[in-house]
């Protein structure tokens, strides 16, 4: 799914638009998390 897409799912308030940013950006944003955080735990809950 593209970006516009994904943020079209959040302005319509569509509870499909977290998955939809977890899939595509999950792994992305668990990787900064990580790096930053040096407890796995709280990189996971932060993402």
């Amino acid at each position: 799914m593209d970006d516009a897409a994904i943020v079209a799912l959040f302005w319509a308030r569509d509870e499909r638009a977290i998955p939809a940013a977890a899939e595509k950006y999950g792994a992305y944003c668990a990787g900064i998390a990580g790096s930053i955080l040096p407890d796995r735990r709280d990189a996971e809950e932060c993402v």
